[in-house]
């Protein structure tokens, strides 16, 4: 009885320590966010006041989030310095943390009924709509029968395939920042021993603010922000 109250001491304890700490964070992740995409402050003051095992959830992915587009980041900057051939591996890394985030959220109905690739759709559906996104970054028109799915958000789990599992880094998907708003960047991939061809409307920087916000859409989701932060 002694040992586990103990434990249970341990425990309010480390998790009053962390609970702590994320409040003190809040500068850090408002200034990471106001960067990309939108002011979160408001919603980090909601998620901080839920109980711990959704904010823990919540902040881990957060911390795990602001790793992932600092290496992002830097592989960009190696592209814009040096030319260095790194889409594919930034798209890796961020529909890779997509997959995370909606596995930590939905543990329990997705890793028996759902696909990797679904849990990307899931990710983005908040969004998808609100951008375009199946218009931005498509197939194009000779090769849209040699795949079975074609939305925005297959065609980028289908790259990040290619690198996971073929090991092809290689091909420039994202749309030069000085190119003209209109124009799209012809890229290709293979999938099924086929090589398609599609064409992108969006740069880097682009994306990671849609990126973003799709996250910020799925922790608003978890967290009932949009019902609960009425009642207060």
């Amino acid at each position: 009885m002694k040992k586990n109250n103990t434990i249970n001491e341990f425990s309010n304890k480390w998790q009053n320590m962390q609970k702590e700490s994320w409040k003190n964070n809040k500068g850090e992740i408002v200034d990471f966010f106001n960067k990309y995409v939108q002011d979160v402050s408001e919603l980090y003051d909601f998620l901080i006041c839920l109980d711990y095992k959704k904010q823990q959830r919540i902040f881990y992915l957060l911390s795990k989030i602001r790793k992932v587009i600092k290496i992002c980041d830097f592989l960009d900057s190696l592209k814009k310095e040096k030319n260095e051939d790194v889409d594919k591996i930034k798209i890796f890394l961020l529909i890779s943390h997509a997959e995370i985030t909606i596995n930590t959220f939905y543990q329990k109905d997705v890793n028996n009924n759902s696909s990797h690739r679904e849990l990307v759709k899931k990710f983005f559906a908040p969004i998808v709509d609100r951008y375009g996104l199946d218009y931005k970054v498509r197939i194009t028109i000779d090769d849209i029968n040699k795949i079975k799915d074609a939305t925005f958000s297959s065609i980028f789990y289908d790259i990040r395939c290619e690198y996971v599992h073929k090991g092809n880094y290689t091909g420039i998907i994202f749309k030069n920042e000085k190119s003209e708003d209109c124009a799209y960047n012809f890229f290709f991939f293979e999938k099924k021993s086929q090589t398609i061809n599609g064409e992108c409307k969006l740069t880097y920087k682009e994306f990671i603010n849609i990126y973003l916000d799709a996250l910020v859409e799925n922790i608003k989701i978890f967290s009932n922000y949009n019902e609960l932060s009425k009642k207060v």
